[in-house]
This record gives C-alpha cells, structure tokens and sequence, in this order.
C-alpha cells in the first residue's frame, strides 16, 4: 500500500472550553482527492489551519512526506513541504496587482525582472485552470470581482516555482464561482491528482464532493466519523453521516404585509424571453441573489 503524503494522528485542539478537535486521525495519498465534509463547527477548517501550519495543535502527530514535523509547523515550514492552502475567507493583498501577489506566495521570484516572471506564472496558471478567465496579471487585485479574486487565489495556490505544490488544500473554493468556472476548477484538480498531486476539497455542495473525490471523510463534533471511497457514497448517506441538521429549513421570517394599494416605485421588465418581472412597493424591500455573473447587476 502507498505511503500517506499526510498523515495527522491523534490531533487535538481547543479554544477554550470548546474542543474544535478530538484526537482526529487522517491520511491523504498521493495522487488522490480527499473530499471534507460536515456541518459549520464540524472541525473542517480548523484541521485544515493544522496541517496548513496556522494552528499549532494541542497534541497529536504530523507527518509530510514521511518526516515528523510535530511542534514544528508554520506557514512557511507547510510551503517549504508542498501544502498549499486555498481558505474561505480569501487572503490577496487588495491594493496590489495579481502579479505582485503572486510574488508575496512565491517569494523565489526576486531580481531583475520578478515582475515579469510573475505575470508569466500567474498567468500560465490562471489559464491553466480557468481558460477564458478574462483577469489580466496587471490588475489590481481590489477592482475586481469576488469570483475574479477566488480565481487568482486558487491559481496561485497551484502555480510552481522552486517549491512543488504537492498537497493543495482548497476550502469551499467553488463559493463565489458561476457553474462554468467551478466546473472547471473541479476538472483541473482532477487532472492535478491524475498527475500525481493530492488534494482536500471541502465543501457543502455534495453533488460536486462525490463527483471530484476519490474518497471521502465525514466530520461532525470535531472527530471523523465515516471515511470511504466516494463510490460508497451517495447524496443521502453523506447527509445521514453528517447528522439530520443538514436536512433542516428554515424559512425566512415574514416581515409586515405589503397592502396592495401600495405604490410601487420599481419596476422592470423580463430582459429574456420567459424571464420575470420585478416590482417594488413603497415600504418594501426586494432581496436580489445570485452568483457573479448571473445577472444581477445588469
């Protein structure tokens, strides 16, 4: 059987006196995609913070590799062996371009010219991933778009200069992305791992969990409590693993009635055949929703 890239053992980790992991043990092989899964509070991104060098654990083993790298962690050190991290609350530097912070998490690109090789590597990997992206290296960072930022995230988590990426950690990635964009995403992790790279997908989208992974780990309580191929999975079981809560709806509160002599001061008409109208009446407020590039704003 092949030797784990990662193996964490027996991880533990507190804040306070609410215990976020209790003794998690886990591998990821290479050339796999290991899908994460549960509810909000499960322990998802805080073992992902561990294994990413940002928590330090209470106890507990690390191995990458096959070196012990227990009680010494960090960012740098997790690079240093490969482990990218792509989190949910993105971490671009807003007021520099996407070559420049392409260069903050590549910092082997220096001298004469960095700017250059780091458009060059961004961009490679921008169109790596998402072909038809539409972001160009020299943008600032802050005028673009959430999904447009999550893009040059995930690119630059998988670009290589002289430290491989070899387990890359993507955390709801496919957030803030349209349907087109994720479905290329998923496809270049699958081409990653074909490759023989490894990954952690989380996310709460399920359908996309059980089609990208190869196996697939449950979380609930801070521990893990199924672990198997995906195939062994379906959308149900993956539900009744996690625990009934992801079944439960709430609707949203009513708020006052609207009285149908209200004016109404908004008004807009189908912009596509078979579309829907939308009004506003004084004293009403209208909720607008939808990923980037749905509409909204036009």
């Amino acid at each position: 059987m092949t030797a784990p890239i990662v193996l964490l053992d027996g991880v533990e980790k507190s804040f306070g006196a609410v215990r976020a992991l209790k003794g998690v043990t886990l591998e990821l092989r290479p050339g796999e995609c290991l899908g994460l899964v549960g509810h909000n509070g499960a322990g998802k991104s805080t073992l992902m913070n561990v294994l990413s060098g940002n928590l330090a654990p209470d106890s507990g083993r690390t191995e990458i590799n096959g070196t012990d790298i227990t009680g010494r962690l960090t960012p740098q050190n997790a690079m240093k062996h490969g482990v990218r991290c792509v989190y949910q609350e993105l971490s671009l530097c807003p007021n520099l371009t996407v070559a420049e912070n392409a260069r903050i998490s590549h910092p082997s690109i220096s001298g004469p010219g960095w700017r250059r090789a780091a458009r060059e590597l961004i961009r490679e990997m921008l169109d790596q991933v998402f072909p038809g992206h539409g972001v160009s290296a020299d943008d600032v960072v802050g005028d673009l778009s959430i999904a447009k930022r999550q893009m040059v995230e995930i690119a630059r988590a998988f670009a290589v200069t002289t430290a491989e990426a070899k387990v890359v950690i993507l955390d709801e990635p496919t957030s803030s992305l349209d349907a087109v964009a994720a479905k290329k995403l998923l496809a270049h992790v699958r081409r990653y791992v074909e490759a023989g790279g490894s990954c952690v997908l989380i996310s709460h989208l399920l359908g996309e969990i059980i089609e990208t992974s190869d196996r697939i780990a449950v979380m609930r309580d801070g521990g893990v409590v199924a672990l198997d191929s995906a195939s062994s999975f379906d959308r149900n079981s993956l539900v009744a693993a996690m625990g009934s809560v992801a079944e439960n709806v709430r609707d949203g509160a009513d708020g006052p009635p609207i009285r149908a002599s209200a004016p109404v001061v908004v008004e807009t008409r189908p912009m596509m055949s078979g579309g829907l109208s939308l009004a506003a009446h004084k004293g009403e407020v209208v909720g607008l929703a939808g990923l980037s590039g749905q509409g909204q704003t036009e």
